[in-house]
């Protein structure tokens, strides 16, 4: 089992990530729609699983794919076996640290899918509802603590999403 390593919050993600997007849309010549800062690193304050930035890179059409990916590789990023396929995932890259830069992982995904929708609404729930970041921090921090593996740690995750969704929606969401 790997130890789960989390990174204190390192304001340097965002323009790393800012940097990325600029790379990334000006390397794929108009075939990448959008590209969204998600994971560990998005959220203000918070500490991040291995300090990795989290890329979620949208396309409008799925049969880009082929036309994206060498622009990518490109950038450095290595094709990687995806476990989020059935979730709608297309592509999963790579990047590893080189030096002084961070490590990346991109996802590549149709911009109006329910991973895509999914991912950001996450995001924008810890980051934007009131006290959710710290209390965000601290579920992250218990979990490395406790030397919990990754399929216990993205369960908790989920879990203190869903949480978060029902006190949004006022515990009104549908079963």
């Amino acid at each position: 089992m790997s130890q789960l390593v989390l990174y204190a919050y390192d304001p340097r993600w965002p323009q790393a990530f800012e940097q990325m997007k600029s790379s990334l849309r000006f390397a794929a010549e108009g075939l990448i729609s959008t590209v969204e800062h998600v994971g560990g690193t998005a959220i203000p304050l918070a500490p991040a699983r291995d300090g990795v930035v989290d890329l979620l890179v949208g396309v409008d059409n799925a049969d880009h794919l082929a036309e994206v990916a060498p622009y990518i590789e490109g950038l450095r990023f290595t094709a990687v076996e995806t476990r989020l396929a059935e979730e709608g995932v297309l592509a999963e890259y790579r990047r590893r640290r080189f030096g002084g830069t961070p490590a990346y992982r991109l996802l590549l995904t149709p911009a109006s899918g329910d991973f895509w929708r999914t991912a950001v609404q996450f995001r924008d729930a810890i980051a934007h509802c009131g006290g959710s970041t710290e209390r965000y921090a601290q579920l992250k921090r218990r979990l490395a603590i406790q030397g919990v593996d990754g399929a216990q740690y993205e369960l908790s995750k989920l879990v203190f999403f869903r949480h978060i969704e029902e006190q949004q929606s006022g515990g009104d969401r549908e079963a």
